[in-house]
């Protein structure tokens, strides 16, 4: 394990949900802001602001689906891998590796589909690179162990940058998974499932404001 100033998440045990924290501060931010605007259009307007709602909605709705509603979600044996339009069920046994980069992807082996890769839409991935910080960092951890460690070289980097992420106990629990369990099972089989909520919502919000545009095109 490579020495660095980061700290290795530790795996809190049971189901963990992972979005970017950026994702959720966004929605939750939009969400404020329409609730805010949709009332001040209702005190105002009464009735009448019930025919602006559609557009804040459908905002809403595409926003919470692309941002909020995508997750991985970690389980014991497996992972849920929450994208816009499809779910992603992968039990351990199917997955081969884990890479955690720009993207959280997964090498999985399937029976009837072969070797693939899942990318996770909505994963927390590595920080932008920033080599001065990450050795300053570097340094003064050793620092307090009472030596002056060489330079650390890209392998290195990278790994600590993988270790810090938030999206690492994916990684943790799948490996120690192997560990108890061996290698993974080619005969296994991967599920994908429509996201039918976040398709319907949107769908609805989307023909509620055309809906409003048709009206107001022929008033």
């Amino acid at each position: 394990m490579a020495r660095s100033g980061s700290q290795i998440p530790v795996d809190p045990g049971g189901t963990v949900m992972l979005r970017p924290h950026g994702a959720s501060i966004i929605t939750i931010m939009v969400a404020a802001l329409v609730v805010v605007l949709s009332a001040e259009a209702l005190l105002r307007r009464g009735a009448e602001a019930l025919w602006v709602l559609p557009l804040p909605a459908l905002v809403m709705a595409v926003v919470w689906a692309l941002l909020w509603a995508p997750r991985v979600v970690l389980h014991e044996d497996s992972v849920e891998v929450r994208n816009v339009v499809v779910t992603h069920h992968l039990p351990f046994s199917t997955i081969t590796d884990v890479r955690l980069g720009a993207m959280l992807r997964f090498d999985v082996v399937d029976e009837k589909r072969g070797p693939q890769t899942v990318t996770a839409w909505n994963a927390p991935a590595l920080r932008r690179d920033n080599p001065l910080r990450r050795e300053q960092s570097f340094q003064q951890a050793n620092h307090h162990r009472g030596f002056r460690a060489p330079r650390m070289g890209p392998d290195a980097r990278l790994l600590a940058d993988q270790q810090s992420s938030r999206a690492y106990v994916v990684r943790q629990r799948w490996s120690a998974w192997l560990d108890r369990q061996g290698d993974p099972d080619p005969s296994g089989h991967t599920g994908t499932s429509p996201n039918v909520l976040v398709i319907a919502v949107v769908g609805i919000c989307a023909a509620l404001f055309a809906a409003r545009l048709m009206a107001g095109s022929l008033g």
